[in-house]
Formats: structure tokens, sequence, C-alpha cells
């Protein structure tokens, strides 16, 4: 068994924990008997991780027609994945990893708003501080997580397994695409990755869902159209952001943002590079820890056929978007 060095293991201090099954055993069974030293769990609390996404397993891979063992010369384990189940009978071989800090697994959420449900996927409004991915301490603030554990639709399957398509940052909320089955969910991310069969070879590609965006920017927005286009990353990147409105006062302009790639924090990074930072950026503008929340919202999410034309078109209803007026 190996675990984090140096540390004082007390359920107030993050700790991480790895080990491998001599034998078989249920999972709940193995995590007690191999917590640190010092540390002590409740059956419930362990169940409580599982379910939170903080235990990882890797189990021994058995092909079809093979007697594939721990013993074996090269037994080949499965691709390591989060075990929400306590009970779970584990064969010999298998690797755990437990992922535990109380920050994280302490952590409460605002509840995501149903906008639409289309049966085989479904679009949210996410609320700022709800995470669009987990990470290995857990996945329970997420939005799909939140959705599979949390919510029962009206119409059935009242309960479905969630596939997120897209990201949204920690610190903005909006409009999100959840798929319920690997089919859509492949179908889904397709169409954000599709390019147009007019478009240059080298230019960004044009998704056939569109995300559109509102932000308050500091300073007077240029009234024409900006396309932004510098690369993030070392990759190709484009934003294209209109004024809607500008408030002498504050000297603070609303913009749209509409975006034809999607790297990490995109519409940040261009607007700040303009010269425009988005009020509320602690990370690329210049916010202070008393400004207020980033001012941006994901408020529009349209799917687009091969032709270019509207399927659908989903919009924030005025009562969720937090931008100020």
């Amino acid at each position: 068994m190996t675990t984090t060095p140096d540390i004082e293991k007390t359920t107030e201090t993050p700790f991480e924990c790895h080990f491998t099954l001599a034998q078989e055993q249920s999972l709940l069974d193995a995590l007690q008997t191999h917590l640190p030293d010092g540390v002590t769990f409740s059956n419930q609390a362990l169940k409580r991780f599982c379910q939170q996404g903080a235990v990882w397993v890797a189990e021994l891979y058995k092909a079809a027609g093979t007697n594939a063992d721990a013993n074996s010369e090269n037994p080949k384990l499965t691709r390591p994945g989060r075990i929400r189940r306590a009970k779970k009978v584990l064969p010999a071989g298998s690797e755990v990893s437990f992922y535990y800090n109380p920050a994280v697994l302490n952590s409460e959420i605002p509840s995501p708003v149903l906008i639409a449900d289309e049966q085989a996927y479904s679009v949210w409004y996410k609320p700022k501080g709800v995470l669009s991915q987990g990470s290995k301490w857990g996945d329970h603030t997420t939005l799909y997580r939140w959705v599979e554990s949390e919510y029962r639709f009206e119409q059935p399957p009242h309960q479905r397994p969630c596939w997120p398509i897209h990201r949204l940052d920690k610190a903005t909320d909006g409009l999100m695409l959840l798929a319920h089955n690997k089919k859509t969910a492949q179908q889904l991310a397709q169409r954000f990755e599709r390019t147009n069969a007019d478009d240059e070879p080298n230019e960004p590609r044009q998704p056939h869902i569109r995300k559109i965006y509102q932000a308050w920017v500091k300073g007077e927005f240029p009234p024409d159209t900006l396309t932004l286009d510098a690369p993030i990353d070392g990759k190709a990147a484009r934003s294209h952001a209109t004024r809607l409105a500008y408030n002498a006062e504050r000297h603070q302009s609303r913009v749209e943002v509409s975006i034809d790639t999607g790297r990490k924090h995109q519409i940040r990074i261009h607007l700040a590079q303009a010269g425009f930072p988005i009020i509320g950026d602690r990370l690329h503008g210049e916010a202070d820890e008393n400004a207020p929340d980033l001012q941006l919202t994901a408020v529009r999410l349209t799917l687009l056929s091969e032709s270019g034309e509207m399927e659908r078109d989903y919009r924030l209803p005025d009562a969720l978007n937090t931008l100020m007026t």
C-alpha cells in the first residue's frame, strides 16, 4: 500500500490511498482494511465517498475464453474508473485508489434547473459554482452527477445516466447539454467538432451546435462586431463579439459573444487581450476580491442541421439570467 507521504493522516487532512487486492473482496471491506493508520471511517461514510466519486478501481481484465488471474505473468487491468457501489465484489489483483479531500467531499452546490427534456438529451441551466467535470477527488458537485443522483424527470425514464457534451467554467453560468445514452453523446460531441464543407482547411471549425454568451466588460466596446482570433495554447481559436449596450456611468459594455472553437477560457482570454476584460474575472481580468461574480453567462444553444438550418433553439429564461442590468 502507498499513501501520500509526509502528512498527518486525519479526517481533516486530504490524503491518497492506493492498494492492490491480494484476494477477492468487497470494495467496502477492502477500504476498511487498507485505510491509513490513525484514520477511521464508518461504513456509511465510505459508501458516501464512493457515491461522490472519490474511489477508483482498475479491475483484472478477463478476455473471452481466457482464465486470466492476478498471478498471471502480465495481468491486464481495465482502465481505472469510479466505483459507486461499495458492496461490489472485486477480484484479486484489482487496484484501488481512494482520494480523500474533506473540502471537496463536504462541498454543496446550488440546484441546476431543467430547461428542456428531449429524452435522449436534456438542456440545463448550470449555476455558478457547479462544475462541468469532476476530478480524482470526486464529482458530486458536477452538473451531470447532480442530475444522475438528485433529479427525477417527469417523463420516463425518471432517472437517467448522463454524459456531459461540453464544458462551462465553474465561475460561468448558463446553458449546458447532457446526453442520456452513449450513442447520443457521441452524436452531439461530433456535432460540436464537425467542420462545414465550405470551411477553409486551416480555419477554425464551424460547429453544428452554436453557443452564444453575454458578458459585461470593462470599457466602451466598439459598435462594430469584433472577430478575435488569437491562438490559445498554440491552437486556432475564434470568437465574435458584438456590443449590446454601454453603461457610461460604470464605463462598462454588455456584449454578446459567439465562438467557433471551444478553447479553455477562450472568451475570457480573447476579451482581455482585446482590452475589454470581463467584469469579475479574477484570472484573466483586473477583478479583486471585492468585485462581483464573473459576468459571463451562456444564454443560447442552437442545434444546426448539416445544411446549417436551425433544428433546435434553446434560450436562457430572463429569470435565470444573473448578469448585472
